[in-house]
């Protein structure tokens, strides 16, 4: 275990054409890094013969024995897979050679006048600290990045699965509410009152069933419709679902959109999230004249991109403190409805899932009596390493 995750010993190339210098160079790496393995070289067309075999993790350049200066070798180190350090020494200060250097890809430049040498060693240690950071992040994306695909696809396969229960579920459903209507269609003379009761019951409960089955099969099928992201107007989307929704004509309802931003994400899906935020604004409302209100309340960073907050508020009741935390469960509904409307109950757990499916979240700001305000995160700008 011990020799599988001992570390490699670094690898130096050192090119210089003084001889004292290469000796001075080689010596001072050796007492900084008595492990690693230096390969001292003297010219130029040496040095090509050992770079063009090998992978070396630091190279140490001397200007003046490179034809036409370092930036040419600096560019083609550049190009390896391996994608070495650069430093650089020369004997001449010139600030738009040093300048030429940094801008070529040199990560350090040491000039040789003075105690240069005793600044050698520890720039080597510096770099390949460095260069062994760069490596363990780049280990630590890829990492990631497998593991974000594998997520996706086992929730892929659990959206699948869960599909497929409730497709096969809703089938045999439907077949027993047929029959039983059928029943209390043809032989409703020969049933009592009290069989008439059991079965319209019956009926009822397999209604309200299949209405679950139903909106557990939509909320599978939510995750499909995530790989067809793209930049949209979330105002314009936004006024499009306020104009299609069809809410009773006795209702007084006042609904206000702020300016809102262009956004990355699904048209279908973000339609169905504004869809069950202003439908519950509306429904759970106690008020005569109901006010709705959707805006932008900030910009924030995160390390995957910058998202926008974007909340819905109302006017109504509130959401007692008790039912706050259970609120985006599935089949959660709440207490204060004063219209009695009717539902699944899973209509913020689907408000949930897409804001999760655009990378971001959604959480509620409420308390009795001074309405209710969600603000979900989008994505302003898209999201590279998302796959599809």
């Amino acid at each position: 275990m011990e020799q599988a995750n001992a570390r490699k010993p670094d690898q130096i190339l050192l090119l210089d054409g003084s001889a004292d210098d290469l000796k001075l160079e080689r010596d001072i790496v050796a007492r900084q890094l008595p492990e690693a393995l230096i390969t001292p070289v003297g010219s130029i067309e040496k040095y090509w013969e050992i770079i063009a075999a090998q992978d070396f993790d630091l190279v140490v350049i001397d200007q003046e024995l490179a034809p036409r200066g370092a930036t040419e070798l600096i560019q083609e180190l550049k190009l390896k897979d391996s994608e070495p350090g650069v430093l650089v020494v020369s004997r001449c200060s010139d600030p738009r050679l040093v300048a030429e250097l940094y801008n070529s890809g040199c990560h350090k430049c040491i000039v040789k006048e003075g105690r240069w040498i005793e600044e050698l060693g520890p720039a080597v240690r510096h770099l390949l600290r460095l260069r062994r950071l760069e490596e363990e992040n780049r280990r630590l994306v890829a990492k990631l990045t497998e593991a974000n695909m594998m997520l996706q696809e086992k929730n892929r396969r659990l959206d699948e699965f869960s599909a497929t229960i409730a497709h096969d579920i809703r089938g045999p459903l439907g077949g027993i509410s047929m029959k039983i209507e059928y029943l209390l269609e043809v032989y409703d003379s020969a049933f009592d009152a009290r069989c008439r009761d059991l079965l319209g019951g019956t009926l009822r409960s397999t209604r309200r069933l299949m209405q679950l089955v139903q909106s557990m099969y939509s909320y599978a099928k939510l995750g499909a419709k995530a790989n067809r992201m793209e930049d949209l107007k979330l105002g314009q989307l936004v006024e499009e679902v306020i104009a299609d929704m069809h809410f009773s004509e006795s209702l007084h309802i006042r609904i206000g959109v702020g300016e809102l931003p262009k956004i990355w994400g699904s048209p279908d899906l973000l339609r169905r999230l504004f869809i069950n935020l202003l439908s519950n604004a509306v429904k759970y409302n106690d008020k005569k004249e109901i006010v709705v209100n959707v805006g932008m309340r900030r910009v924030i960073s995160r390390s995957i991109g910058e998202f926008a907050e974007i909340f819905v508020e109302d006017n109504g009741p509130g959401i007692p403190a008790e039912e706050i935390k259970n609120i985006f469960s599935m089949f959660t509904r709440g207490s204060n409805n004063p219209n009695q409307a009717e539902g699944a109950g899973i209509g913020l757990a689907v408000v949930q899932r897409i804001a999760e499916l655009h990378y971001g979240n959604v959480h509620v700001e409420s308390e009795p009596g001074n309405g209710t305000r969600f603000v979900v995160a989008l994505p302003l700008e898209r999201l590279d390493f998302v796959v599809g």
